[in-house]
C-alpha cells in the first residue's frame, strides 16, 4: 500500500505535466556583428558556410551534407550520423535578400516537433549588422513534457546563443579579410 501512494503520485503528477506543460517554444536572441549585411546574409544561407559555424554538428556528433542549389530555397542541411545515416534535415524556407532567412528542421527522434529558425537582419551601418535569431516550435503532447523534463528546450537555446557567437566570430574574420584584401 505504501508503494501505491507514491506510484499514483507520480503518474498524476506526470500526467499534469503533459497536459499543462507548454507546446509552445518561442524566443528571439540578437547579436551584434561588426560585418556589411551581405556577408552575414551569405554566411546564413550558405549551408556551406553555415555548417563551418554552426555550433550543432559538434554538440550532435553529427556530419553534415549539402543537398540542392545551396543557399537557394528548398536547399537541404542533412544531418549524418557517424555510420553516415541520416538524421534528420535543415531546408530553407524563404529568402529575402539580405533581409531574412527561413528554415524548417527536421528530425526523426521521439519528439513530435515542428520547429522554424528565422534569421532577421538589419543593416546598422556599412559595417555593422544586427542578426535576430528567431526560434519557434510546436511540441506535440506528450513529447512536451519530455522535451522539458529533458532539458531539451533549455539546450536548444543555449546552442542557439552559441550559434550567434560563432556567426558573430565568422563573418568579422571574413569582413576583415575581405577589407585586407
Amino acid at each position: 500500500m505504501l508503494l501505491f501512494i507514491p506510484l499514483s503520485l507520480l503518474v498524476v503528477s506526470v500526467a499534469l505535466l503533459v497536459i499543462f506543460a507548454p507546446t509552445r517554444v518561442r524566443y528571439t536572441e540578437q547579436r551584434r556583428v561588426a560585418a556589411p549585411i551581405a556577408i552575414v546574409y551569405d554566411d546564413i544561407r550558405l549551408q556551406e558556410r553555415l555548417m563551418q559555424w554552426s555550433v550543432w554538428p559538434a554538440a550532435t556528433k553529427s556530419g553534415c551534407a549539402v543537398e540542392g542549389i545551396d543557399g537557394e530555397i528548398g536547399a537541404r542541411t542533412v544531418y549524418l550520423t557517424a555510420v553516415g545515416v541520416r538524421s534528420g534535415y535543415q531546408e530553407i524556407v524563404e529568402l529575402v535578400p539580405q533581409t531574412r532567412i527561413v528554415f524548417t528542421l527536421t528530425s526523426p527522434g521521439p519528439i513530435r516537433q515542428q520547429p522554424i529558425l528565422t534569421f532577421d537582419l538589419q543593416r546598422v551601418d556599412d559595417r555593422h549588422t544586427d542578426v535576430f535569431l528567431h526560434f519557434a516550435n510546436t511540441i506535440a503532447r506528450p513529447s512536451n513534457a519530455l522535451a522539458r523534463l529533458l532539458g531539451i528546450v533549455a539546450w536548444t537555446r543555449t546552442l542557439h546563443r552559441g550559434d550567434l557567437a560563432s556567426l558573430q566570430t565568422y563573418s568579422e574574420v571574413r569582413a576583415t579579410q575581405k577589407l585586407a584584401g
